[in-house]
């Protein structure tokens, strides 16, 4: 079993940073996320990922989802590239929250985190393929691959025990929100450490 062949991944995502205005665009779609959010990153240290995964499951209800999909569609985007908005960053720089469009065959490299972090599927479906780091010769396999559709979130902590692909495999443009537990000027060189890999499933 591989992954699809027409899965594009390329290295450089346009990022824009929204920001920049006095009231960021989660706080103005997602009444309370952001304060939510950091409530949980104030938590146990281990715990955080899930408390964030939490909060997110329960402020994105479907009519919030929707709402905040209209707006993220509705942004300039790439069209070689999955697209990341920066939708709010933490005064304090405990974490930041992007939100991704993927249009048909757009697929993230295969990464493992240096923080952590999650996510969950706002609109359309992503295909998550898994991977085991091989030390002896440093290299990542795929053994893998679920289907994650709207309304399903995942979380981890940054490190090799969790390395993934993200991909849309679909027609239908898919939008996904990230929250990472890092400052948004770093998100762009300090999110996603990007590694050499081999596609078949192991035995």
């Amino acid at each position: 079993m591989q992954t699809s062949p027409h899965l594009q991944t390329v290295p450089v995502v346009r990022t824009t940073d929204l920001t920049e205005v006095s009231e960021s665009m989660l706080d103005r779609d997602v009444a309370g996320l952001s304060d939510s959010i950091n409530q949980a990153c104030l938590g146990e240290a281990d715990l955080v990922p899930y408390r964030v995964r939490q909060a997110l499951n329960h402020a994105l209800d479907a009519k919030t989802s929707a709402r905040l999909v209209e707006q993220v569609l509705a942004l300039p985007h790439s069209t070689q590239s999955y697209t990341r908005h920066i939708l709010h960053a933490d005064p304090a720089g405990m974490f930041t929250v992007v939100a991704l469009r993927w249009d048909a065959n757009q697929a993230s490299p295969v990464h493992a985190h240096y923080t952590w972090c999650a996510y969950r599927v706002l609109r359309g479906e992503l295909t998550e393929s898994h991977f085991e780091w091989d030390r002896s010769v440093e290299q990542a396999y795929l053994f893998n691959r679920v289907a994650r559709s709207a309304g399903q979130s995942v979380c981890g902590h940054g490190g090799m025990d969790f390395i993934h692909r993200l991909g849309n495999e679909h027609e239908q443009t898919a939008v996904s929100i990230h929250v990472y537990g890092i400052d948004s000027a770093r998100i762009s060189s300090h999110v996603n450490r990007k590694l050499a890999v081999k596609l078949e499933v192991q035995a």
